[in-house]
């Protein structure tokens, strides 16, 4: 009857002791996911920062220099019509071959 006694002793010792450890690994846990979600949110606000610097820098130059930038948008655009011409005809190309 006494090793049932000490049995539960233990027992209630080792539970006591396991309920102490998960408390603090949610505290952990806890801490970390907070610590995560406020590095996120300041990478969105860094983000939206360097977006607006990027327009209002933008919108200067092209105030500053209206024909280089209307040289530089037919250039990117005649780039990508180019491109999206060849990518056609060579799917084309390809599908009448099998």
């Amino acid at each position: 009857m006494e090793s049932k006694v000490l049995e539960n002793v233990t027992d209630a010792i080792n539970l006591a002791h396991l309920t102490q450890e998960v408390s603090k690994a949610k505290v952990l846990i806890d801490d970390v996911l907070e610590d995560g979600k406020r590095k996120a949110e300041r990478l969105v606000k860094r983000g939206f920062f360097a977006a607006e610097d990027c327009v209002e820098d933008t919108t200067y130059f092209i105030k500053r220099h209206p024909w280089k930038s209307v040289g530089a948008a037919l250039g990117v655009g005649a780039a990508i019509g180019v491109l999206a011409g060849w990518l056609t005809t060579r799917n084309c190309a390809m599908s009448r071959q099998s």
